[in-house]
Parts: C-alpha cells; structure tokens; sequence
C-alpha cells in the first residue's frame, strides 16, 4: 500500500480519536450511572433477550463494565468506525475529515453510549458492521468464484455477530450499502443491471446472516424473552402510520429529541439534491428512490412501534446519514473551503448538545446519591438494630417526575431518567443503585409471604422526605417514596 495513503490513513484515525475524546470529554471525566447500568452483569447478562454477543463481551471477556474504561473502548471503536466509514465511500482529504467530525459528534449516538453496559459493545457491532459490507465489496462482482464465495461467507458471519450483539444494527450494513449504490450511480461505467444483481447478492447475504443469527441465538439462548419487543408492540392506535410517519417528520425537522436539531440541515440539504436530480434526469429514479430511503430507514423502526415510546437510541444511523448527506453535497460545490468552516461549527454546537446532555443526566446521578444517602442516615438513626445483613428493604412507590424536573431538558429521555422514577420505582434497580454506588447492601424481598406482612400497613404513611416515610414494619425496612404503588415486586 502506497506509504502516503498510510499516513493519511492514520492521520484521520488520530482525527478522529482527538474528535470523539474532545466530543464526550465530560462523559469521560464525570461519571454518572445511567439507568440499566445499574444492573448487575452475570452469566445469563442479556440472554434473554437474544444477544449472545454482547454476552460474550460484557460478562465472558470483560466480566462487566469499568466507568471511564468502557466508554474510552467504544470512543476508540467508534473513531475506527469513522475512518474506515470515509474510506470506504472514498471521502479523501479535507472530506474525510469532515465526514469523521459530523459522524463523531451527531448528538444521537450519546443515547447508546451513555449505557456504561454497552458502551463499547455497540461501537464494536457498528465497525463490524462497516467491515463486513467492506468485505462483501470486494468480491461482490464476480458472485460464484471461490474467493467471493469465501468473503460471503466472512461478511454473513461477522453480520452473525453484529445482529447478536445489537439486532438494531441490522439497519447498518442496509444504509452502507444503499450509500455506496448511490456514489456508484456516478461513476462513468455504471450499469444498473451489474448493480441490481450486486443488490440481489447482498439481499443473500442479509437473508443468511439473520438465519444463522436465529439459529445461534436457539442454540445459547434457549428462553427468549419477547417483554422488551412486544411492549414496543403493545400499544393500539386508530393512526399507526399517520403517527409514524408525524414522528419521522419531526426526526427530520430536528424535533423530535434533545440534540436532534441540526438534522435539518441534511433534509433541506436532500430537499435541494432531490430538485438537482429531477434537472440532471440523469438516473433520476436511482438516485431518488436511494437519496428517499437514506431518509426513511434511519426512523423505520417508528412505523412499527405502537406503545408511543421511540427511544432516540433505535435510530441509530441517524447520523451516518447525516454525515454523508452533507459531505456528498459539499463535494459538488464551488465553495468547499466555506462550507468546512460552516462543518465546524455544527460539530460544535453538537458538541454543546452531547455535554449538555451529560451534564443534566450527572446532575440527576449525584442527586439521586444525596438522596439515596440521606434515606440510608435515616435508616440507621431511627433503627440503630437495622441490620441490612438481615432485614429486607422495601421502596413502596416512586419519586414523582417534577422532583427531579429543575436537572432534566426537554426530550431528553434516557438523560432525564432518575433511578427513584425509571419503571414507576423499580425495588430491583433502586436497590443495585445503593448497591453499585456502595452506599449500602440491602435484602430485596424475595418471597410473597413477607410482602403481605406489610402490604397493608404502608397506605397511611407519609410520603419521602417526611421522617415518619421510613418505618420498620414487621422486621422489613419501608420507604415510601410516593403515594402510587410502583413496579410490583417479582414475587407478587
């Protein structure tokens, strides 16, 4: 390989780390506990759920997560991920630079990393994803000779992987690839026909890697567990698709989620590239049907959501559309030098965006802990025979939403979640959180016997932070955080 290209190469790889550093600097430096970080990691971590992957790096390689650590490793995952993304659609120079900036810092990927649990472990499904689609490329012409029969056979079982670490990361591969037949219909020698049946090949490729995906996850991951995917599917509206479709438009208008705002420049941006195509007419339908699902797939897991509830972490190319509908543009313009120093500053202000986020959710962490220490005080000063080693502990209720509402920005989601309010207080989170942050090792009630012992002595007792909220009741420490029962206990 040319020695330039090398060092090209690994200058936009050094980019790109400074980038991503620089971008979660205070996610890296202050650490807050995120909701389901608070869960421990044991051997079946995720099993259920069919995502065998992420088992394998969460529990079996890196026996849980490390704050600090664990978001470096996705940070330096997620930078080769860049670098190998502006390779693979030949953004070369100062374009691969921007192309790594705006990918790097679109705030939509902060609603992954901020999972501790699962930091590096996206990052990692999202290069494979990349490097697999770079592997299929290189034989994809010649589909029955050995060595493209051998790369299909590498690239189905890294998309194997990578479905089984994250099953929303399916979408990856589906956007590198749409991208790519995009950039190609620009090239001199483009045949459609050699295209289609490209498509077609990698339409095989998908179809393969999710069977042997399915039939790996029925090997290690005997009891599947259909809660999370269902209660997604859960809901009944009269307008499914007129909601979905109101919930894209507002992902690309930029009002949707915290941080979602500057994704309206990459729609005006295809507005004005749609109009282009229609002049040009040159491979009009192409390039309009391909620059429309670019648009449409980012968000497509909405049109299949009927609870209302689109967590900003499933849209999770989002940003790879982003990046690459702006750097596509900027490369057919006069004013290149202009429109860098216009990239820069929307990596700044998303910059803005991602710390901010991260400030709100650290504010409400070490809120969360002040309050978790002052209920564990009160314990031990009005029973000083408390003895956590013994008695159960049991939250009845949760903290109400405003109590925490002065830390939260608006549509932030996961960023404005507190342990005392996530899941209508949950007993299993809210007493790993006391766990995790070694305030204190509480007993979860873990039998239907001592909950009805107490059951109907908590009604008349005031709510937290009264003193009398804390009571001991038939050897069970109660905390009433609210007056509305929460989450049931398992045992229930």
């Amino acid at each position: 390989m040319d020695t330039k290209i090398i060092t090209e190469y690994y200058k936009l790889c050094l980019f790109s780390i400074v980038t991503s550093i620089v971008t979660y600097g205070f996610a890296l430096t202050n650490y807050s506990l995120s909701v389901d970080s608070e869960t421990p990691i044991n051997s079946e971590f995720a099993m259920s759920l069919g995502r065998w992957g992420t088992n394998l790096v969460r529990y079996r390689i890196f026996e849980g997560h490390l704050p600090y650590f664990t978001l470096l490793l996705g940070l330096l995952l997620f930078s080769l991920t860049a670098v190998e993304l502006a390779k693979l659609f030949n953004f070369k120079g100062t374009m691969g630079y921007v192309f790594c900036g705006l990918f790097l810092t679109f705030p939509q990927m902060s609603y992954q990393l901020i999972f501790t649990m699962q930091a590096d472990v996206i990052t990692l499904g999202f290069l494979l994803a990349v490097l697999s689609v770079t592997i299929f490329m290189k034989n994809s012409d010649v589909v029955f000779s050995k060595t493209s029969i051998f790369y299909f056979i590498l690239s189905s079982l890294l998309l194997m992987f990578v479905i089984a670490l994250y099953q929303a990361l399916i979408l990856v591969p589906v956007i590198v690839f749409i991208i790519l037949f995009l950039q190609n219909s620009y090239n001199e020698n483009f045949n459609f026909k050699t295209e289609f049946r490209r498509g077609i090949f990698f339409s095989a490729l998908l179809l393969v890697s999710v069977i042997l995906y399915y039939l790996s996850a029925k090997i290690l991951c005997p009891v599947p567990e259909s809660g999370l995917l269902s209660s997604y599917l859960s809901g009944e509206t009269d307008n499914q698709f007129l909601n979905a479709c109101s919930v894209w438009f507002k992902n690309l208008v930029g009002n949707f989620y915290y941080g979602n705002k500057l994704f309206i420049i990459a729609f005006l941006i295809s507005l004005f590239l749609f109009v282009k195509f229609g002049i040009e007419k040159k491979f009009f339908a192409i390039r309009f049907v391909s620059l429309f699902l670019l648009l449409i797939l980012p968000f497509g897991f909405s049109f299949f959501i009927t609870n209302g509830y689109h967590p900003p972490r499933i849209y999770l190319t989002a940003g790879l559309v982003f990046a690459f509908v702006i750097v596509h543009f900027i490369s057919s313009i006069k004013y290149e030098q202009h429109a860098v120093f216009f990239c820069a500053i929307i990596c700044t202000v998303n910059l803005y965006f991602i710390t901010n986020l991260f400030y709100s959710n650290y504010k409400i962490f070490n809120h969360d802990k002040a309050e978790a220490n002052k209920m564990n005080n009160l314990m031990q000063a009005k029973y000083p025979e408390f003895d956590e080693k013994v008695n159960y502990v049991y939250f009845y209720g949760y903290l109400p939403y405003e109590h925490h509402q002065k830390f939260r920005i608006n549509k932030s989601e996961i960023f404005g979640g507190s342990l005392f309010n996530w899941d209508k207080g949950d007993n299993y989170r809210i007493i790993n959180f006391f766990k995790f942050n070694d305030i204190a090792y509480y007993k979860l009630i873990d039998n239907k016997e001592t909950y009805l012992k107490i059951k109907d002595s908590i009604s008349s007792m005031p709510i937290w932070p009264t003193k009398e909220s804390v009571k001991l009741i038939n050897n069970v420490m109660v905390v009433k955080l609210g007056n509305e029962k929460g989450m049931p206990l398992w045992v229930e």
